[in-house]
């Protein structure tokens, strides 16, 4: 069966420390695309990002092109690491892949972040067999003032966590936080995820939240990592396009 991947390309105002989902990668038939959510008009999405500070990519002047190629794109493949590296298995270990792993698979993994970067990699939402599914890393941990600095043994022995809207937020009216069972804040699902899942939560529908990963010694980006999945099964068409308008089914 042939490989299809898909990866949201996310940008970060620095200012303002907002997310905005600006495009969208995808590996099938043995070629990659990437195109902008040019025709997405709710928040979070290019035409938002464009209006708060975002420009273009060079590599990628053009919105509303699909932009193809038999190989990674350079401006996407000079992100991860290289083949050549003498340490190369060893970043395979540590992020459990293995030789026979694809560039996109690396690239989810490491999220193609680069020092002092404003983009990332980011799995997209994605409905497989009924169930609306990602995985992604909590966003502003190191912001949270009330966070103890033992977080991570509490959290790897209360590994429960709630997931708590914030229709006060004044940055985002869709926020969710994530608080442990002990009712210590962690921070939020990210904010281009937000606009779907509070509709999700709106609908009274509870979604699975489990804590995949751990590292406190690594940088925040990458402290914790959740996977996400909710059932979705009888929600109209009308209903999942609340969800996101470029959401995909999985192939």
């Amino acid at each position: 069966m042939t490989e299809h991947k898909s990866l949201w390309v996310v940008w970060q105002n620095v200012d303002t420390r907002l997310y905005y989902h600006i495009g969208t990668l995808s590996y099938f038939d043995e070629h990659y695309e990437f195109t902008y959510t040019f025709t997405g008009e709710g928040p979070q999405k290019v035409r938002d990002a464009l209006e708060n500070g975002y420009m273009l990519h060079p590599s990628f002047p053009i919105l509303d092109k699909t932009y193809v190629s038999s190989k990674l794109f350079p401006a996407f493949d000079r992100r991860l690491p290289s083949e050549i590296r003498s340490d190369f298995g060893h970043i395979l270990d540590e992020l459990h892949l293995t030789e026979s792993s694809s560039k996109m698979d690396l690239l989810e993994q490491t999220r193609g972040k680069l020092a002092n970067d404003t983009y990332s990699f980011e799995k997209p939402l994605r409905i497989e067999n009924a169930k609306l599914m990602t995985s992604f890393f909590i966003h502003g941990m190191r912001h949270q003032k009330d966070l103890p600095e033992n977080w991570y043994a509490i959290l790897r022995s209360f590994n429960t966590i709630e997931l708590k809207p914030e229709p006060n937020n004044e940055v985002d009216a869709n926020a969710i936080a994530i608080y442990t069972e002990l009712g210590i804040k962690l921070g939020f699902i990210p904010r281009f995820y937000a606009t779907g899942l509070s509709a999700l939560l709106a609908m009274g529908i509870q979604p699975i939240i489990k804590v995949n990963y751990i590292n406190e010694q690594s940088n925040s980006d990458w402290w914790v990592k959740v996977d996400f999945e909710s059932d979705v099964l009888g929600l109209s068409d009308t209903e999942l396009k609340k969800l996101d308008p470029l959401f995909e089914y999985a192939v």
